[in-house]
């Protein structure tokens, strides 16, 4: 009888070991659908929110800043491709929420060609602009109105 006593509290440690073990394969499985889902610089981050953002590359990719207000120099505005960079001359794409006016300039303290986007803007290849014919990376100061 004591044998039989003895192999219980045996059987319930297996038990557990094992439960702890589908516990962990299961937090693994988990984490690793997690990570697979999370985005980096370099992926699509689509726009979402109500602020303004600028992005270093098309389609709303790469490097991003939220705008919380006018920028008459975009040089004074780092960011933009690591340490020492800034935003001057380096937008390719703007996320415009709904209810938003951005005003971008060629030059800084707005001067220079201007225009006018109310809805987003993913290429700005796609607009033309002073720059071989277009805005891509030609942006040197911003202006924000909330309509």
């Amino acid at each position: 009888m004591e044998s039989q006593v003895r192999d219980v509290p045996v059987i319930q440690d297996e038990s557990r070991l094992l439960t702890t073990r589908i516990c962990c394969a299961a937090l693994v499985v988990l984490l690793a659908v997690l990570s697979s889902s999370c985005s980096d610089d370099d992926n699509p981050t689509g726009p979402t929110g109500n602020t303004v953002v600028i992005y270093a590359d098309t389609n709303f990719r790469g490097n991003s800043r939220a705008m919380l207000g006018d920028a008459s120099d975009l040089d004074d505005l780092p960011g933009c491709g690591g340490a020492g960079a800034d935003w001057d001359d380096c937008i390719s794409s703007i996320h415009v929420p709904n209810g938003w006016e951005v005003t971008v300039f060629e030059h800084d303290v707005y001067t220079g060609a201007s225009a006018t986007f109310t809805a987003d803007v993913p290429d700005l290849h796609q607009q033309s602009g002073p720059c071989s014919g277009q805005w891509d990376d030609c942006i040197s100061s911003i202006r924000l109105r909330q309509r």
